[in-house]
């Protein structure tokens, strides 16, 4: 061994003593360094998985609204023939340029008439519902306001047609159960339900939502004068016209098709001139021996079609009157 080697190893030992180390076997392989941890709270998080969006079209893209309940039929949306209703004799159906009052008149129908055809077309304006018709004579197209339109149907077609005897029966299961959903489901959905408990007294008109819960209001009505005594007779539905229903609609009563019957001796008109184009049905109650009869009672029932379908348009009270 050279001078020169020995005193190399010789600071080389002299190093490894005062450092404290021991120098590597040959062969032993270096320590590799431990990988430094963070803690957990400085530990990034894994990426969440991104969610797989569908493609939205124009469509799916807006908000989904929640679906509507089924419109309910409205009068003057289909053509046919109609007849007016709701005009005192003498009174006239103003036929118009356009919808709503504003428009020229372009002629006119009388009260009670029955050969009012309408196109099909129907608009609103100022809060009603105006259907397209032909003028009276020809001569074009005009439009009326719907509410004192209905749609014709000659007495024999209503009182030979079955469902008007359905639906006085669904009226007997509702008033019999006070079912608001099914009464409401025969209610005019064109006009609603006129109700009068004494031929002259108030007329109260329930819609088809107002049906639904006319069993549970506590609306207190004043029906008009007792035709005998004159005191006001007030009460909700519940408590005046309901129980003289059921009186009558859960007894032996008789069905007269366009007939007042005995309900003619106590009035001029019982069924209202307004009404000549709504056909009905007398549901009388016979008296008992035990009153002399006079305990007899009647219900005039209005029907009116719409689309087709007949529903409640009317119901007047009569009874025996001192």
């Amino acid at each position: 061994m050279g001078i020169k080697t020995f005193l190399m190893l010789a600071v080389l030992l002299t190093m490894t003593v005062l450092s404290g180390c021991t120098l590597p076997q040959p062969g032993t392989p270096l320590a590799t360094s431990t990988p430094l941890v963070l803690p957990p709270s400085l530990t990034p998080p894994p990426p969440s998985p991104t969610p797989v969006i569908p493609v939205a079209t124009q469509a799916s893209a807006q908000p989904t609204a929640p679906s509507p309940a089924p419109a309910l039929p409205t009068a003057g949306s289909v053509s046919g023939i109609s007849a007016v209703i709701l005009l005192p004799p003498g009174g006239v159906l103003n036929v118009r340029s356009g919808p709503g009052v504003s428009n020229p008149v372009v002629g006119t129908f009388p009260a009670a008439a029955t050969n009012v055809m309408r196109t099909g077309a129907a608009s609103k304006a100022g809060g009603a519902l105006w259907v397209e018709v032909q003028r009276p004579g020809g001569g074009g197209t005009g439009w009326v306001n719907a509410k004192y339109l209905t749609e014709y149907v000659p007495s024999s077609t209503f009182c030979a047609d079955s469902q008007v005897q359905t639906l006085l029966g669904d009226l007997k299961t509702a008033l019999m159960t006070s079912n608001g959903n099914l009464l409401a489901s025969l209610v005019s959905p064109a006009h609603g339900l006129d109700l009068r408990y004494f031929r002259y007294g108030t007329l109260a008109n329930y819609t088809s939502e107002e049906a639904a819960w006319v069993f549970q209001s506590t609306y207190v009505v004043n029906w008009g004068p007792e035709p005998g005594s004159g005191i006001e007779k007030t009460g909700t539905f519940s408590q005046v016209p309901l129980p003289v229903l059921l009186e009558v609609f859960t007894s032996s009563y008789e069905l007269h098709c366009n007939d007042a019957g005995v309900a003619s001796a106590f009035s001029q008109d019982p069924w209202p001139v307004e009404y000549a184009n709504v056909n009905f049905y007398d549901v009388y109650k016979p008296g008992t021996d035990a009153y002399g009869g006079l305990d007899w009672r009647s219900w005039l029932v209005g029907v009116e079609y719409v689309q087709g379908k007949p529903y409640l348009f009317a119901l007047i009270h009569f009874e025996w009157e001192p």
